[in-house]
């Protein structure tokens, strides 16, 4: 038997994989049931194995997920793709990079989240961080910045726009969009618009990483026109009454972030779903039809995601209340 075929039939336990990887075992398990990153064997006694080629892309997700990228994205990648994924992000390294990157943050939760972190985040700099878009327009004319980062619900052609108009006032050539939902070729095109696309929830580390990104080669190819007449019509009816809101994005950011009396994260996550509920609803609305069939069924989506959120909503109420959280 050469080396090779030994090399081919060898087997991996999970924790062996962790070591070699870096991976604990847990999320080594959540990247395959939750993901389908790879598919385990199984020894005769049970146990979870992998193999040589499920060691090496469990490496590279966790190499190009510590940069940024969202394992939802890639996990479905092939070897091949990872390995030129990584190459890419290995040409970050030769691309001069500023030792100061001036960053523009539009958004609910993500000015907080970087003016939490404003010291950690070196090399970039927190110059403009708004919720309020006339502020926000108003602060780029007298900031210019080299990066603008949005965060939106949902991501179409009209948020796209949006952004791009942004770093033209702000005379940046780069750009960060963070996204609730959004169909996959509004995510490739706003990605060749040199902008980098991030599904939310995200933490600061990845938004360092993503606004680094920017400077990589692949994120400066060239920008394909998004399209002028892409955007769904706004006059939609449905048959069934709609839940108002009972949290504004900046309560929803408060609640996220606010502090409880006892080690209980029920506040932050119950925030957290309603804010993910809420652009789902806003998604399911805007989401373009191919026929009757899809509008109905999308007019159903929006309806029962409206009636969870309006739930939820009611949940984290009562557990603001008792924690005595004041938002």
């Amino acid at each position: 038997m050469t080396t090779g075929s030994r090399k081919a039939e060898h087997r991996y336990g999970i924790g062996a994989v962790a070591k070699i990887t870096g991976l604990s075992d847990h999320t080594i398990r959540v990247w395959e049931r939750r993901y389908g990153a790879v598919v385990a064997e199984r020894a005769a006694n049970g146990r979870r194995v992998y193999g040589p080629d499920d060691v090496e892309k469990l490496g590279l997700l966790k190499t190009l997920t510590d940069q940024g990228l969202s394992i939802s994205q890639i996990a479905g990648d092939s070897l091949d793709a990872l390995r030129e994924r990584t190459q890419a992000l290995g040409e970050l390294v030769s691309v001069p990079v500023p030792k100061l990157i001036s960053v523009a943050v539009l958004g609910e939760f993500l000015p907080g989240l970087f003016t939490a972190h404003e010291r950690d985040i070196a090399p970039v700099k927190l110059t403009v961080a708004d919720n309020n878009r006339d502020t926000f327009v108003a602060d780029l004319a007298r900031h210019p910045v080299d990066v603008v980062v949005v965060e939106s619900p949902v991501l179409d052609a009209s948020v796209t726009r949006e952004l791009l108009a942004f770093m033209a006032q702000a005379g940046a050539a780069r750009g960060v969009l963070v996204y609730g939902f959004g169909r996959a070729r509004d995510v490739e095109l706003v990605s060749d618009s040199h902008v980098v696309a991030l599904r939310s929830p995200v933490n600061v580390e990845e938004l360092c990483a993503a606004v680094l990104r920017t400077y990589t080669p692949a994120a400066r190819s060239g920008a394909k026109a998004v399209p002028a007449e892409d955007e769904p019509d706004p006059e939609w009816r449905f048959s069934g009454p709609i839940a108002p809101r009972r949290f504004t994005n900046r309560q929803l950011a408060t609640l996220a972030r606010a502090s409880t009396a006892i080690d209980c994260e029920c506040p932050h996550h119950l925030a957290q779903l309603v804010g993910d509920l809420t652009a789902f609803e806003i998604y399911s609305a805007q989401c373009a039809n191919r026929d009757d069939d899809d509008a109905a069924l999308h007019r159903y989506l929006h309806q029962t995601t409206a009636q969870a959120r309006a739930l939820i909503e009611i949940a984290l109420e009562r557990v603001a209340a008792a924690e005595g959280i004041d938002y």
